[in-house]
This record gives C-alpha cells, sequence and structure tokens, in this order.
C-alpha cells in the first residue's frame, strides 16, 4: 500500500511537522445517510429485550450508580450517559435528580479534554438542553487552539476522535469535525510518541489492515474511522476501517459475536480463538456492535446486522446476569468450574458494566432505520411498535415475532392515507446457510428450506438483494399485513480447520442464539469431556421454568475419556444464561470424535499423550494448560485429571522428536516439571522431561 498523503505533509514518509489541524479540503455531511428510529420513539412488547431494557432501567442502572456514588469521582461517564438514556423511557425521581445535580456540578467543574463531549452530546440529543453542550463546545474550542499552536506529538487516546465526531454530530460545527480528523492524521506516524500496535499507533492508520492490541481500543479506533470518512466524504479512513474489520471477520471472531482473544485484552494472530482462556470482553463486544451499526449505516448492507445481531443476542447481554447486578468482564467460551468464572457484583475497574448499561438503555434504537429516500429497513426481528415519516405522510409498524425462539414475524401497517414507499426486510444470513459473512464459521449441513414471505396472504419472493434485503415497494394501506417465516432448525456450527481449538468439535446454534453445556445438565458434571455424536437428535424445547422461558436443546451425549459409556441425556442451554447457577463446567464447542495428537484438550492445552489401545479404550490423555492465574503458577501445568490415565503410563511413550505440537506453542515446546501437582505426578513418567525454559500455556 502507498504511504499515507496528507496535504500539506513533508515528502518524508511519516513526517508530521507540516501536516496542521484544519489543512485537508472537504465539504462534511450532516450525518450518516441511513439513519435508524431513535430508541426512544420504539416501544418493545416482545417477552426477550423489553424484561432487559426493563430490568436494566430498575435494577442495573441505580446498582451502578449506588456504586459509583461511593467513590470520589462518583457518576460519570457511561453511566451517566446511559441514566440520560434511560430516563427518557423509564423516568425515575431519584436517578432524575441525581442527574439534575451531576449536571450542575459538571458546568462548574474545571473541563478536561474531551472525554465529556459524549455525554454532553447525549444529554443535548435527549433532553434538547444545552448546559452540558456550551461547555464541551469551549473545550472543544480550547483544544483546537492548541493543536493549531503547539501541535502536540501525540495523538491521544483512540477514543478522541469519537468524542469529537459525536460533537460535531450534535452542533455541525466544522471545526469539531477537523479535530476528529487531526487526531487520526496525527496516529503513528515516525515523529509521534508512544507508538506500538497495542495502540495501534505502529503505523499511520489509513495504512493499517489489521485488527491488532487492545481489542476495545482498536475497535473504538475503527469506529473513528468509519464516522470521519463518512462524515468528511473521504473515503479512505473508511476504507480502513472496513479492511480491519473483515481482518475480524475472517479470523478474530469468536461464533458468540465476541472479539479480543488474549490476557492483555488484546487480539491475537489469526485464527487464534481460544475457548476457556478467552477473553471476549464485554466492553469489545458492545463497541464492536456500535461498529457494525455504523458500517450499515454508511451502506445499507445486513451483513453488518448479521454480525451486529449475533454479538447483541450472545456475548453483549452474557455480561450481565439473570438478575440484573452480576457481571462478566470476561466472556469464556469454556470453563474449567473451578470458580474463576464467577459473576461478580463490585470490582476495582468498573469499565464493562457501565458500557452494559448505557447499551440496554438504548438497545430498541437498533431494530429499525430509514434512508435518505425514506425507505424503512427492519433488521432486526423484535415485537415492538414505532412510526416513520414517510414524505409528508405517517407510517407506523407494528412487528409481532417469535424470535429469538421462532422464526415467524408478522407486520401490520397503519397509516391514516395511503402512503407510496418502501419496506426492507432483512433476510439473516444463519436463514441463508451463511452464519457469518466468511468462511471463519460454516454449517455442518446444508438446509434447502429458505425464507417465505406472504403480503395480505399473497406469496412474495423473499430472495434478498445483494444488501440482503427483500424490498417491498408498494402503496401501503392502512391494515396491510406482511407475513415472514424464516427457517428454524437447530443447526451445528463448524469453525474453519486452521482454528486449532475448534477442530472435531461442534457449535449448536438455533436462530441468532448459540448454546452451550453447563454441568448443571449433565449426569457427573464433566461438560469438558461431553462427546457429540454426528448423527444424534437435537431437538429444541421450551422451559416455561427456565429464566422467563427460553428454548432448550434435549439431546445426549457420551463421554471423551470413556467412549464406551452409555449415552445420558443433556439440555444444551442459551450461551448467554450460563453461570446464573453457579460455579460448573461449560463448553460452547462439543466434541464429535476423539482426541488427535496435538488437538488442544477441553481445557485450553494439546494432547501429547495416546494410549495405544484407543480403538478398544478410546483416547487416553492429559493436558497443558495454564494454571488458573489466582494460583500463582506462571508456567504451564498439569491442570485436569483424567480418570485412567495412569493405567497406560508406560504404553505410548512420548520422545520429544515425534511431539506433534500445537502451532500455537511451538516457540516454547519444553515443560517444567516441577508445576506438576500431585495427581498428575504418576502419569508423568511417560514425558520427555524439560531442558530449559518452560511453556506459559496454549491458550
Amino acid at each position: 500500500m502507498a504511504p499515507l498523503v496528507v496535504p500539506g505533509a513533508a515528502a518524508k514518509p511519516g513526517a508530521r511537522a507540516d501536516i496542521r489541524i484544519g489543512d485537508a479540503s472537504y465539504t462534511p455531511v450532516p450525518d450518516y445517510p441511513i439513519q435508524p428510529n431513535l430508541y426512544s420513539e420504539v416501544t418493545l412488547t416482545d417477552t426477550f429485550w423489553k424484561p432487559k431494557v426493563a430490568a436494566n432501567a430498575e435494577v442495573t442502572i441505580p446498582f451502578e450508580v449506588q456504586k459509583l456514588s461511593e467513590i470520589e469521582r462518583g457518576v460519570n461517564g457511561n453511566v451517566l450517559e446511559a441514566v440520560i438514556l434511560s430516563l427518557k423511557t423509564h423516568p425515575d425521581p431519584k436517578l432524575q435528580a441525581m442527574l439534575d445535580a451531576r449536571v450542575q456540578q459538571a458546568k462548574q467543574a474545571e473541563a478536561r479534554g474531551n472525554s465529556g463531549f459524549e455525554v454532553a452530546a447525549t444529554y443535548y440529543h435527549t433532553t434538547g438542553k444545552r448546559d452540558l453542550l456550551d461547555k464541551a463546545i469551549v473545550t472543544a474550542d480550547a483544544l483546537y487552539k492548541n493543536f493549531v499552536e503547539i501541535n502536540p506529538p501525540f495523538s491521544g487516546g483512540e477514543r478522541d476522535a469519537m468524542n469529537c465526531v459525536q460533537l460535531y454530530r450534535a452542533t455541525h460545527d466544522k471545526k469539531h469535525l477537523d479535530l476528529a480528523k487531526h487526531y487520526l492524521d496525527i496516529r503513528g506516524l515516525e515523529s509521534s510518541v508512544n507508538r506500538s500496535r497495542h495502540n495501534q499507533s505502529y503505523k499511520p492508520v489509513l495504512e493499517q489492515t489489521e485488527a491488532v492490541g487492545h481489542a476495545v481500543n482498536c475497535v473504538t479506533l475503527m469506529v473513528s474511522l468509519a464516522d470521519v470518512g463518512v462524515l468528511t466524504g473521504i473515503k479512505d479512513y473508511f476504507n480502513a476501517s472496513q479492511r480491519m474489520w473483515q481482518d475480524i471477520i475472517e479470523k478474530k471472531l469468536y461464533v458468540t459475536g465476541g472479539v479480543g482473544t488474549t490476557g492483555n485484552e488484546g487480539f491475537g494472530e489469526a485464527y487464534s480463538l481460544p475457548n476457556i482462556n478467552a477473553y471476549s470482553e464485554t466492553c469489545a463486544v458492545l463497541m464492536f456492535i456500535t461498529l457494525n451499526h455504523r458500517l450499515f449505516m454508511a451502506t445499507g448492507d445486513a451483513k453488518y446486522i448479521d454480525v451486529m445481531e449475533r454479538g447483541m443476542y450472545n456475548n453483549a447481554i452474557d455480561g450481565v446476569s439473570a438478575s440484573g447486578d452480576r457481571f462478566f468482564y470476561v466472556n469464556r467460551l469454556a470453563s474449567a468450574g473451578d470458580g474463576r468464572d464467577t459473576r461478580w457484583a463490585r470490582a476495582s475497574l468498573e469499565c464493562c458494566p457501565p458500557n452494559l448499561v448505557r447499551f440496554l438503555a438504548s438497545m430498541p434504537g437498533y431494530v429499525y432505520a430509514q434512508d435518505k429516500k425514506d425507505a424503512i429497513y427492519v433488521n432486526l426481528y423484535v415485537s415492538s411498535r414505532t412510526s416513520f415519516k414517510v414524505g409528508a405522510k405517517d407510517l407506523a409498524l407494528s412487528v409481532d415475532s417469535e424470535m429469538p425462539w421462532g422464526g415467524v414475524s408478522t407486520i401490520t401497517v397503519s397509516t391514516k392515507d395511503d402512503v407510496s414507499g418502501t419496506i426492507k426486510l432483512r433476510i439473516p444470513g444463519w436463514a441463508r446457510n451463511k452464519p457469518v459473512p466468511s468462511t471463519l464459521y460454516s454449517y455442518a449441513d446444508r438446509l434447502d428450506h429458505q425464507a417465505t414471505m406472504w403480503v395480505n396472504g399473497k406469496s412474495v419472493s423473499a430472495a434478498p438483494d445483494k444488501m440482503g434485503y427483500v424490498s417491498l415497494d408498494r402503496l401501503w394501506k392502512n391494515g396491510d399485513v406482511i407475513r415472514v417465516e424464516f427457517p428454524f432448525e437447530v443447526r451445528r456450527v463448524v469453525a474453519d480447520q486452521r482454528v486449532a481449538e475448534t477442530r472435531r468439535r461442534v457449535a449448536v446454534e438455533r436462530g441468532p442464539i448459540v448454546y452451550c453445556l453447563e454441568s448443571h445438565d449433565m449426569q457427573g458434571g464433566r461438560a469438558l469431556s461431553a462427546l457429540l455424536d454426528a448423527r444424534v437428535d437435537l431437538k429444541p424445547v421450551v422451559d416455561p421454568a427456565f429464566y422467563g422461558g427460553a428454548t432448550v436443546i434435549h439431546t445426549s451425549a457420551t463421554s471423551i475419556t470413556n467412549p464406551s459409556s452409555a449415552a445420558q441425556s443433556v439440555k444444551l442451554i442459551p450461551y448467554y444464561l450460563w453461570a446464573n447457577r453457579g460455579a460448573g463446567e461449560m463448553t460452547v464447542w462439543l466434541s464429535t470424535e476423539g482426541y488427535r495428537l496435538g488437538d488442544p484438550g477441553p481445557a485450553g492445552g494439546f494432547i501429547f499423550y495416546e494410549n495405544p489401545n484407543g480403538a478398544n479404550d478410546g483416547w487416553r490423555y492429559l493436558e497443558a494448560a495454564p494454571f488458573d492465574q489466582s494460583a500463582g503458577a506462571r508456567w504451564g501445568c498439569f491442570r485436569q485429571p483424567i480418570e485412567g490415565a495412569e493405567h497406560a503410563r508406560h504404553a505410548g511413550r512420548m520422545r520429544r522428536a515425534r511431539h506433534r505440537r500445537s502451532p500455537l506453542c511451538r516457540s516454547q515446546p519444553q515443560w517444567r516439571a516441577r508445576v506438576v501437582p500431585a495427581f498428575a505426578r504418576r502419569a508423568r513418567a511417560d514425558v520427555q522431561e524439560p531442558q530449559g525454559r518452560g511453556h506459559r500455556g496454549l491458550s
């Protein structure tokens, strides 16, 4: 790719001396070409999202406000924004009084940077009051002047540009958009300070092609690039965001819609998607939801809504308990049941819950949208009511949907006068044999059953266009009814073979919901060792007593450590509901056949040990995986005892030369005997002892 070229820049690539704020010439646009129907203009009537949004307003937001009120800084940032949003639809006198007091305090406080711009813009858009906005404008003017006079060599945080964009969208003052663009232009230049891959400043942003470093900040940078690209009309910024998005979708996306794999909250290498040591931070998926929504608003392409929906129904709402007052910072795809993966109420770092309450308060705003030609988009099939202006006329929609537990939705049109217009209905990727818009995940079997659609009882084509929508362009009359049915079978999902942690395993999903197996739902509680035969039935069953009537999957499984054992009945539950019943093993990816040498084991390590009688007894294995961090063991150790493994101690002796290691650990193949716990020592005679440094663990 050619080096970044900025008008007025010196010829030397990466030089910044002549990059001045406001140099670039462009004509800004007010906002994105497609606009969502505001969350406050959508009335939820369903039994899935409505209770969650209500619990957020009645339980989670007050809980967060109480926690933050106990510290010196007080209620601020995302929680304050959530309060502003929630009060519009769920009035609360106590929260209103708190908000009014905080606004008065903010007006008197010394302004610091751009961190308050988002709250100021939200407060203005929601209430029409300029108290915070006017102060933010003064702060922004001072920042702009600082860049004009000093032109500092540090581009700031990844969120800075996005904050300035939000101020521009509230004021339409080009100066704020200039500042947002400048934050991006000086990022990663040779003369900039604090350059690294972790903060996405290792090269100029327009040259970046990969999602690297801290996941939340990387995706935030992508949102900023999309914002600046759309609002300035300079496509290079938007194209950079799309390139990085494509890298995630093709190589770094969890089946639950989450992003970020490593312990430093960051993106890992391509196809490195560990399960038991997944990070998949709640904040990261919430920002990824924002990014996908923005990319849709710019393009009208349903593939972004497909990814957004996957994150919303799985990774995002997994971040809060069914009770609304316990949280996950990390959203793993497997758990050893050792108590590490327990939802918590309070933490030293209040990062994810504030983002989560803001998302849930604004969730209805993701359901519908409308473009400049007044075409209406139905993006999420959620029982709800809303209205639109089509030309000078009003048109209202009432949706009655079975989603996410069933595939039938009906949409009723209400209008005083006949309205000529277009309603665009999204056909989800999962209804078209395409779980994600890449080859990273696919269905193990292909279904020929396609979506079907009727208007006023008359069948119409449900074949989507290249953007993933069926466009119904007609004269709409009061009482018109659209009925759409999606195939809603239980599907087995397989991952690209380059994802080592999911080889010979399947995930189970139905519609937008990903399922998991928890130890509470199988005899013996060894969910990590469950073996799901490829031919076994997967039966969806509505369980009225299970968290509001969720649909669960009844099936049967055997044990990978004892394949000759009789199959037992098991129940798969929606992933977002796990860890609501106490600690226990859990897995999203279920084994479908015996392990092979070099496979990652259920707790994340790789198999190094084979019983030669495997044809009769199945595989016997021990695995190496990172020990629970709270135990203080830095290097890999034998983590999980396998019944019967000691009987094969003199068979299948493995020499290092024969060892077929996972590609994730080739740089550190040795082992430290001193960290082997007592239960495994009787089996370690078969393992080549280490000579040198041990390995850190594979996932």
